[in-house]
């Protein structure tokens, strides 16, 4: 009853003294936020932090009143050290016993009336802590002991600053009666010693107030957070539910849209990624239980023709009705996958042999002999099957795929609608393959590609003005192997790009070597292939390189063939005006073959035309192929174009060109293509035709004619 009594004086303290500056609007006064400065919603958890931080103070009490008794009973009055002994205990024990109701409390009493008890037992706490040097001061003699007892206090100040830092009226309610009534205490003494430790406490009250200041403010600041944290979980809450809800409807856009990343958007099959995914799984299964894997590479014998024939929408369409009769020749588990195009593939596992998936692919091969439904045709297909299995341990998804896709190339090449297994002749052949690429390879790092050079001779006069630069790999075994046994081998493996840096290096020593010594006019020929002139990136490199070895672009001439310009024609001509813009000579190479040659000349930025060996070829034999020459020299005669026939091999060949007006030709009745050194020889020397003057067949080129 004492303590409630307690609890309702401090509580009618505080109201009274808050009274006093309430502002007429009911706003708290001045003393009363000196008091309570929190704000309200933060009250109820600041109570419940500073009650268990006092628990810790209460339970640490015991030791600590102990440890005075101990320190002060041989210097100090022991009956008013036990009494103060035994008070401390029973605050300390009722502060236990409330804290344990406050943390079982229920909704009957508000944060008002716990406040309240809290304050009420700091309160009487302070007070006795402060009667501690009334009711235990040591005799004048043991000014040590007098000491002690301050530090005593000041020790418990400091450690209730911290207890009592998230409410300030629990601070004022144990520091306040400590400090002061300690302080009395002391002063009361009546010694100059004494009036200085009082006016220590003073001060250690001062600071404890500076330290509280900080502490109290971390506290509430990190209840602030706290309450807008839990704010914001509320929030979330109500937001995770209609995430939640969105989730449900994005759970299933996801499913589809990881279902369309793996398949083919056409068919619906699995698409590359995915089949060689499954397909490596499946390798990697059977290579510990050492089962059989299978795949067939399947492809629509004159997929072109029909999609040329009848339209995409028809090809599309076919696409799909064949997909659907092989999904219906397939066993369960068995994997149907789109490569791209007319390609399809099917991963076959759990095979007892290679039987098993020829059986597969027997039964496949059938199923189309019935006709398919396309719109409102009925078209019947028929196609090539390559079978390959995983013969070798190391095999992995792109080796099989690839030997499989071998095997159907064999397949086509014996008449289509076949069906092929992968042998050990075609993997002799894959891996001779793969030694020529890498000795490709090295040879291009190596220095064994070099750039031979094939004269372009003025028909009028016999003399070389140009020459078109041709690779040739200088091989140690095998000798010099032309352009045509090596190049198709760079396309394939995509050292295309390797290469072309090597001939535009060659060809730029070329210009460094014979700038000095060829007339003016004189041109390199460099054939451009279709990759390149897409990347106007190469081009700039080229010219940059060219800058800065102080070299010419003008005695470069840059051949292009229809086939690499129609790719995208806004690009070549991008492409061709920037290497003209510089000085470089562009011309299009194999003019004639093309279905459009004639439809590219006006649109193109050209300086020549090169006429294909096979019009000379055929030009003392065909009137058409004459005719075709004719119209060429008359077409680039209009658009102010040189024009040079290539593959001329015999003299009768040149004569006729000459006649037609063709102004430069080259080919075997002049020279091969020779290296840098033999073609210098003859620029700074007499070439070997020039020689054969007295030959009549060649006195056509001699301008002095028969001597």
């Amino acid at each position: 009853m004492s303590g409630g009594r307690a609890a309702v004086g401090v509580d009618v303290v505080v109201r009274a003294l808050s009274r006093r500056g309430t502002d007429p609007d009911g706003t708290p006064s001045r003393l009363r936020r000196l008091i309570d400065p929190e704000e309200a919603e933060l009250v109820e958890d600041l109570l419940d932090q500073a009650n268990r931080l006092n628990m810790r103070s209460s339970i640490g009490s015991p030791p600590t009143i102990l440890l005075v008794v101990a320190t002060l009973w041989s210097h100090a009055p022991r009956q008013g050290l036990l009494i103060w002994a035994a008070c401390t205990l029973a605050t300390a024990t009722v502060h236990i016993v409330l804290h344990h109701l406050h943390r079982h409390r229920s909704d009957r009493h508000g944060v008002r009336f716990w406040r309240r008890w809290y304050t009420a037992t700091l309160l009487v706490t302070g007070t006795l802590w402060g009667s501690l040097p009334v009711l235990t001061m040591p005799s004048d003699e043991h000014r040590e002991f007098q000491a002690l007892v301050v530090v005593h206090l000041i020790s418990f100040m400091a450690a209730n600053t911290i207890f009592t830092s998230p409410l300030r009226r629990l601070f004022l309610a144990f520091q306040l009666p400590l400090a002061t009534l300690g302080a009395v205490g002391l002063a009361a003494h009546g010694t100059t010693f004494t009036s200085m430790l009082a006016a220590f406490v003073l001060f250690a009250l001062v600071f404890s107030l500076v330290l509280y200041d900080q502490s109290n403010r971390a506290a509430v600041d990190a209840m602030r957070l706290t309450h807008r944290n839990s704010n914001l979980v509320d929030e979330l809450r109500a937001e995770r539910e209609r995430i939640h809800e969105a989730n449900v409807e994005l759970r299933g856009m996801n499913e589809r849209l990881a279902h369309q990343a793996a398949h083919d958007a056409l068919t619906d099959l699995a698409n590359r990624p995915l089949f060689q995914t499954r397909l490596q799984e499946s390798l990697d299964a059977a290579r510990r239980r050492r089962g059989l894997v299978a795949v067939l590479f399947i492809d629509v014998d004159r997929f072109k023709l029909i999609n040329d024939s009848l339209g995409h929408h028809v090809g599309d369409e076919l696409l799909i009705a064949v997909a659907a009769r092989l999904r219906g020749c397939l066993r369960p588990g068995d994997l149907l996958g789109r490569q791209g195009g007319d390609e399809f593939t099917v991963l076959l596992t759990g095979l007892s042999g290679v039987d098993d998936a020829i059986q597969v692919a027997q039964s496949i091969r059938a199923s189309l002999r019935a006709p398919l439904q396309v719109g409102s045709r009925e078209l019947i297909v028929t196609v090539s099957i390559g079978c390959a299995t995983n013969g070798h341990p190391h095999d992995r998804a792109d080796d099989l795929l690839r030997h499989a896709d071998s095997a159907m190339y064999r397949a086509k090449a014996l008449g289509r609608n076949c069906i092929e297994v992968f042998d050990e002749s075609m993997r002799e052949a894959l891996v001779r393959r793969v030694d020529d690429e890498t000795e490709l390879r090295r040879a291009l790092t190596g220095g064994e590609i070099v750039a031979w050079y094939q004269p372009e001779v003025d028909l009028a006069t016999g003399r070389i003005v140009g020459a078109e630069s041709l690779a040739r790999w200088i091989h140690p075994r095998l000798g010099v192997r032309n352009a045509g046994e090596f190049v198709p081998l760079a396309e394939d493996a995509g050292m295309l790009h390797d290469l072309s840096v090597v001939m535009h290096r060659q060809a730029s020593m070329a210009v460094a070597a014979l700038r000095e010594t060829v007339p003016s006019g004189f041109r390199i020929r460099v054939n451009i292939s279709g990759t390149q002139i897409m990347d106007l990136g190469r081009l700039n490199g080229w010219l940059t390189q060219l800058e800065l070895r102080g070299l010419p672009p003008t005695m470069l001439s840059l051949e292009v063939t229809e086939t690499a310009l129609i790719q995208d024609i806004a690009a070549a001509r991008a492409w061709l005006t920037t290497a003209r813009s510089v000085g470089m000579h562009v011309s299009l190479d194999d003019f004639g073959t093309g279905y459009s040659s004639l439809a590219l000349v006006p649109q193109l930025p050209l300086d020549g035309l090169k006429i294909d060996l096979g019009f000379v070829r055929e030009l003392t034999t065909s009137r058409a192929a004459r005719a075709v020459v004719a119209a060429t020299v008359e077409l680039a005669a209009g658009l102010d174009l040189v024009v040079v026939a290539e593959g001329v091999e015999t003299a009768e060949q040149a004569a006729a060109l000459r006649k037609i007006g063709v102004h430069r030709a080259q080919g075997f009745l002049f020279a091969p293509a020779v290296p840098l050194t033999t073609l210098t020889g003859w620029l700074t020397g007499s070439p070997p035709w020039a020689e054969a003057r007295a030959t009549p067949a060649l006195d056509l080129l001699s301008p002095m004619g028969t001597p």
